[in-house]
């Protein structure tokens, strides 16, 4: 008697909810990266956070007293003697709205991009986890989420607050350089990287490389590689500011 061959019928591949996958990575981490892992996205969260980020970098082009702050920054560093006149003033108020402009739009891409080729070397590399771009590319689109939710709380914060006391480079309570009174530069720079917001990013990125399953890359792995990443980037940017400043 033949007997029948029963084949077992394909799973169907993944639907894909890149809105909800957004949202899944602020309350279901570790399920959402699990599904990031079975099947990468990353577009869906790089246009989240830039138009966010640029929303944010438009807000605050606006709403801050720029001549205010400049004055302050010089005053700070010495250099009262440099303050520019009227009309100098208002050309080094345009180039500030201008970095914030092209911040808004480049800034958190750059930042993405960079983070996605250092994960990749430090795991292809060091650790020989032979990951594909696309895969690494979407965790850290994903993690970045957190900076979108900030840049959010940002935008209402700029409305709400007086412009004169707005400092652009740190005007949200998330971190230890929003309790200094008036401390050295590369003092209020260390403050600012000491913040829930990053730390939230970098928490996202060892629960999405742990939920790749790989074999090489444990969840100790993947913390000391975020680890020494953000060490790496917060001596260089202290280090820089101390240096010239």
């Amino acid at each position: 008697m033949a007997t029948a061959t029963l084949q077992q019928a394909p799973e169907a591949p993944e639907k894909v909810n890149s809105f909800g996958r957004i949202v899944g990575v602020i309350f279901s981490p570790k399920e959402t990266f699990e599904s990031i892992a079975r099947q990468p996205t990353w577009l869906a969260p790089v246009i989240f956070v830039t138009i966010i980020s640029f929303a944010m970098n438009v807000v605050l082009a606006s709403r801050v007293d720029w001549p205010a702050y400049i004055q302050t920054q010089m005053e700070r560093t010495g250099r009262t003697d440099q303050i520019p006149n009227a009309q100098v003033m208002n050309r080094v108020v345009m180039v500030q709205k201008s970095i914030r402009y092209v911040r808004g739009v480049v800034g958190d891409i750059f930042s993405v991009l960079f983070g996605a080729a250092i994960y990749l070397g430090i795991f292809n590399l060091i650790v020989g986890a032979d990951l594909k771009f696309k895969t690494v590319l979407s965790i850290v689109s994903f993690a970045a989420v957190p900076t979108a939710v900030k840049e959010l709380i940002g935008i209402g914060i700029l409305f709400l607050k007086d412009p004169n006391t707005i400092n652009p480079d740190n005007f949200i309570a998330s971190n230890l350089g929003a309790f200094f009174n008036n401390p050295p530069i590369w003092l209020m720079v260390l403050g600012i990287t000491i913040d829930i917001f990053i730390y939230w990013g970098m928490y996202l990125v060892v629960v999405g490389f742990t939920s790749l399953h790989h074999k090489k890359i444990r969840a100790g792995t993947a913390f000391g590689a975020v680890l020494a990443l953000y060490l790496f980037v917060v001596l260089l940017t202290v280090g820089l500011t101390a240096a010239f400043t």
